[in-house]
């Protein structure tokens, strides 16, 4: 399809600094012309406004973080130019490249920053120029959807895709040709817009995956202070989180819970019924791509609540040393390093360490923690089209902020009154975490349209525990709380694997490209509690954490359990051009499933629970209209299905829960991929859930258990608007507003229940907003941020306890940024700017409601050399 979208260019002088020359004793700033590609259009509905422009054509204009050289015209990758670019600084050999080939080259500028060429010469294709010039400089080129390229540094040493002779009256050269590809690694880019997702085993944009899919690049991570998934997915639209009595949180998307975590495109189940032993740092994480809906097609069994994978960073193509320093409130220190570079001298062998520690204090009292991150990654060129990469990932907490459960409430939900540093505890209280993961990929590519790739994973996580906190609600006017004491100890192993084949082929004059693959996963529990029930009372409202310890006490309880999770299938997709603009997605999974767990109480005797499920097929459909090259309109229908192990009346185990989402929406990628934006309305009906029939009668494998039928019925309908990158070259935005309900549709015994919401953790408003901008001319230096996070009320249903806990409420956070040379910069975050007093999370029976917290400082400096 040729290329309809003609830019026109504006000249802005801006101040940039200049890369030091080797025996300079500085570096200066100076004040020159440059070439910027400006193209500011579309708009994004509901609050979230895009102003629209387009810029007059003249000579050239930069900022200091990126620059762009552009010509009016987009010529084609394979068109011959005549070149004549002397070796020298890579900087200003780029510019004149630009100039001679008449295409947009947009790249950070620190990237190029010291680098040099050995120059090109001679009458070549744009793209062979550009391979040509830039050879030796580690970086290599991306070709972009609406023409023109954008620079990475490379990341394995590649064949050309193809050849071919020419000949000209300079001299004869080998032209390449290199197929536009869909590059989706963020790290490096410096941008909130990712090029595109691979949660679906391919590199698709995001505007042709008919889904709601976002993703959290390194850059926005880096600017925001993300340093877990719970502070990712926090500013992630459409996703919350629910807070487990044992620590780590639970996510849920449109209402629902997300029982998987993929891994590089490899699902493993990470949420266990006792607690969430889930460490969750992003030192090793290039982004985070989170799909939303029913995700059967990926996953197999589960709730239609959608899927989050973690992809990691790989070894690096050139040597390149990052180090960091951090401060903030409550005498929170880290530090970090990330190096890595070549190993052999052909670039075969690339690796990666990656070291982060921390002492992390808190705004409560007496809580802190130690954490510790390491990470290694090596990646292997075997042969042109083959790339063997490892990773291994180790993290290590201790401490005690896990054991926080938050305050309870009066017994009519009114709150304590407490201060916001309330921590209700014993001070013996404490916590130490393990995970290690290994992670595996190979990857090879047949031809320019068929690619294998095999990844799997194995992660060991431990768990120990010892805690005390009071249990119930408060009398009002004060009383005596039993406390609640537990000795956890929890150990898992999860390992998966996952296959796919991607291609292209062409079949009764359409073109088809086809993804085929197959994954496996299991995840083996070995849980332990031992329960210390009436072992002390707390004085509430009174703080008194001088608590006994557990072994004065009696156990009232000791618990086991055995769980074996296995998930396994096939899975297909078939995306076929029906017209140059029309696509159908059509794809099937076939899934097996195994749920076998056992427990064992000391004052109960053995319980177990056994689900079996072979062959269930799951089906997924979509259209995707290409509306022009920059905008699409989408339709698709997803579902997934989730084993039970309730029985009825007659002895047969209920069949599967069916979760079905439907989805329609608008998505654009503008600005050749700078921003991405999209609007969905959506719908998601569950229903076989297992309802009491109401009878006396005995069910279940114990025969003791209560009878159910297949008659409950959920839905959540809403929609979601997002927008993610560059406004314009200096100012870039990441956020979305959901609105969403959740109700009964049917529940046959309780039917005062139709029309209320299933799930209270879950709000009907959400909007969360980031913006990152880099000062102009003189002041080109400094970068501002600012940011709000907002959500509706919170509210749990009750009619006998103050309803809603509390009303709406936004917190607003701030950055300010300053880049002291081309390699230092020092960053002041600061979380919470007005000091909001808010609960983040009010649990259902009001025992337990967690402080936000108070207006918090981070500086950050960090060097890259």
């Amino acid at each position: 399809m040729s290329i309809t979208r003609s830019p026109n260019f504006a000249a802005l002088p801006t101040l940039r600094g200049t890369a030091r020359r080797a025996g300079s004793a500085n570096s200066r700033a100076r004040l020159r012309p440059t070439v910027l590609a400006v193209a500011l259009q579309g708009a994004l509905a509901g609050g979230l406004v895009i102003g629209a422009a387009t810029a007059s054509q003249q000579a050239r204009a930069q900022d200091s973080g990126v620059n762009s050289a552009a010509a009016t015209a987009l010529p084609k990758g394979d068109a011959v130019k005549s070149f004549d670019i002397p070796a020298g600084p890579l900087d200003a050999a780029l510019d004149r490249f630009a100039r001679a080939a008449g295409v947009n080259l947009s790249y950070d500028e620190a990237l190029v920053a010291g680098r040099s060429t050995r120059g090109v010469n001679g009458s070549l294709s744009v793209t062979s120029g550009l391979l040509k010039l830039l050879e030796g400089s580690g970086l290599e080129p991306l070709a972009q959807p609406g023409g023109g390229y954008s620079l990475r540094r490379s990341t394995r040493v590649a064949a050309p895709v193809s050849a071919a002779r020419t000949s000209s009256t300079a001299l004869s050269e080998v032209i390449v040709t290199a197929a536009p590809l869909r590059e989706p690694s963020t790290e490096g880019t410096g941008s909130y817009a990712a090029r595109g997702a691979t949660l679906f085993k391919g590199a698709e944009s995001l505007k042709d995956i008919p889904q709601s899919v976002t993703v959290i690049t390194r850059q926005q991570m880096d600017d925001q202070g993300l340093e877990t998934l719970y502070d990712v997915l926090d500013n992630t639209p459409g996703v919350t989180l629910v807070k487990r009595a044992q620590g780590g949180s639970d996510i849920t998307s449109r209402g629902f819970p997300v029982a998987s975590v993929q891994y590089d495109g490899v699902p493993l189940p990470r949420f266990g019924p006792w607690g969430n032993t889930f460490a969750a740092s992003t030192v090793d994480l290039d982004r985070v791509e989170v799909l939303r809906g029913a995700q059967g097609l990926l996953e197999g069994a589960g709730d239609p609540a959608g899927s989050v994978n973690l992809v990691r960073k790989r070894g690096l193509a050139d040597k390149r040393i990052t180090v960091e320093g951090r401060a903030g409130s409550w005498d929170t220190y880290g530090t970090q390093l990330d190096a890595g570079g070549p190993l052999d001298k052909d670039g075969r062998v690339r690796g990666r360490l990656v070291l982060d520690y921390e002492r992390t204090g808190s705004f409560l009292d007496t809580v802190s923690d130690r954490n510790l991150n390491a990470y290694g990654a090596l990646d292997f060129d075997l042969a042109p089209d083959t790339t063997f990469g490892m990773g291994l990932v180790h993290s290590r907490r201790k401490g005690n902020s896990a054991e926080y459960d938050g305050i309870p409430t009066y017994t009519d939900g009114r709150l304590l009154g407490l201060p916001s540093s309330a921590y209700i505890s014993a001070d013996w209280s404490g916590d130490k975490r393990t995970e290690t993961r290994l992670i595996a990929d190979l990857e090879h590519n047949f031809d320019a349209d068929w690619k294998l790739k095999v990844a799997g994973t194995y992660l060991q996580d431990d768990s120990s525990q010892l805690v005390s906190t009071p249990n119930g609600l408060v009398p009002i006017g004060g009383g005596v709380m039993p406390g609640l004491g537990y000795d956890y100890h929890y150990k898992t192993k999860s390992y998966g694997i996952d296959a796919s084949l991607t291609g292209k082929f062409t079949a009764a004059g359409l073109q088809h490209d086809v993804v085929l693959g197959a994954n496996y996963g299991k995840q083996a529990r070995d849980d332990a509690y031992v329960q210390y029930r009436n072992h002390f009372g707390y004085p509430l409202p009174t703080i008194v954490r001088d608590v006994p310890p557990l072994s004065m006490a009696t156990p009232t309880r000791i618990a086991t359990n055995d769980i074996d999770t296995v998930s396994k299938g096939f899975y297909g997709m078939v995306r076929t051009k029906l017209t140059s603009r029309l696509t159908s997605v059509l794809g099937a999974r076939i899934s097996w499933f195994i749920y076998d767990a056992n427990y064992l109480y000391s004052n109960t005797g053995p319980s177990v629970t056994y689900i079996k499920k072979d062959a269930t097929f799951t089906p997924y459909a979509g259209l995707v209209y290409a509306v022009t090259p920059q905008w699409s309109a989408y339709a698709s229908y997803a579902d997934i299905f989730k084993p039970q192990a309730e029985m009825d009346v007659h002895g047969k185990v209920l069949e599967p829960i069916l979760g079905a989402n439907y989805e329609a929406g608008v998505k654009g990628e503008l600005f050749d991929g700078a921003l991405n934006t999209s609007l969905a309305v959506f719908r998601i009906d569950q229903k076989n859930l297992a309802v009491w029939d109401g009878n006396e009668s005995t069910c279940g494998a114990s025969g003791a258990g209560l009878c159910y039928q297949s008659a409950g019925k959920v839905r959540t309908q809403g929609i979601e608007l997002e927008v993610h990158g560059n406004l314009t070259r200096s100012w870039q935005i990441s956020g979305g507003y959901t609105y969403q309900r959740n109700k009964y549709l049917k529940v046959d015994i309780q039917p005062e229940l139709v029309g209320t919401p299933f799930n209270y953790n879950t709000p009907e408003q959400i909007f969360r907003l980031w913006s990152n901008w880099k000062l102009p001319g003189a002041w080109s230096q400094w970068q501002l941020g600012t940011g709000v996070n907002y959500r509706s009320a919170m509210r749990t249903g009750s009619t006998t306890r103050l309803d809603p806990v509390q009303g709406g409420y936004s917190v607003w956070n701030a950055r300010i940024a300053y880049q002291i040379n081309p390699k230092w910069q020092a960053a002041l975050n600061i979380n919470n700017v007005f000091d909001k007093h808010y609960l983040s999370y009010v649990r259902p029976n009001y025992y337990a409601n967690y402080t936000g917290e108070p207006r918090r400082f981070m500086l950050t400096l960090r060097g890259s050399f």
